[in-house]
């Protein structure tokens, strides 16, 4: 625990930042929450869920830029947390590089064969370049670690021709509307498993 002078110890600072960020008895403050994780951060500058939960806001706020920025710093901090490193892959998937997405989500899967998010996302950029029979195979993986997930199901059944077909713009809003996904399941959960 870091202490300031005169100040609230850094442990409290976060957790205010964390009820503003989620809107615990209020409505979200995201700009509030941002400055005292920013104030975390100058004062422990190795609290990487302060750097994430930046990175959080920036991508809900379409800041993209800034949000990469803190997703690496968090990657810096800690080269194995799988969540900052598949949204990173997130992030230059939202500004339209593929192959950078691509790459983040392969060192997701190489590192953790059982994060099923990584293979979905991986799915998703295969179908951005066409490729409906990598999508397939690695939907395939993604159920195998979660068969219930209906966004892979979904997925799984638009390919296989069971449904509309999915297209890159709708792949898109999947994975934009997957920043709220990461941050309810934080929250509630914990970052483990997401």
């Amino acid at each position: 625990m870091v202490w300031g002078q005169g100040r609230k110890p850094v442990s409290e600072v976060f957790e205010e930042a964390q009820r503003l960020h989620i809107g615990v008895d209020q409505p979200p403050d995201y700009r509030t929450a941002f400055g005292l994780y920013q104030e975390v951060a100058k004062r422990d500058p190795g609290h990487k869920d302060a750097y994430y939960n930046m990175a959080h806001i920036s991508f809900a706020q379409k800041r993209y830029d800034l949000a990469g920025k803190y997703y690496q710093q968090v990657l810096r901090i800690d080269p194995s947390d799988y969540d900052a490193r598949n949204n990173l892959g997130t992030v230059y998937f939202q500004q339209g590089n593929i192959k950078r997405a691509k790459t983040e989500y392969l060192k997701v899967i190489r590192a953790n064969r059982d994060f099923g998010r990584a293979y979905y996302n991986l799915a998703i950029v295969y179908l951005q370049e066409g490729d409906k029979k990598k999508a397939e195979k690695v939907l395939e993986e993604a159920l195998r670690i979660e068969p219930e997930n209906p966004d892979y199901v979904r997925m799984y059944s638009q390919i296989q021709g069971d449904s509309s077909p999915v297209t890159a713009g709708g792949a898109l809003v999947v994975v934009s509307g997957f920043a709220g996904i990461v941050v309810g399941y934080y929250f509630l959960f914990g970052r483990k498993g997401v």
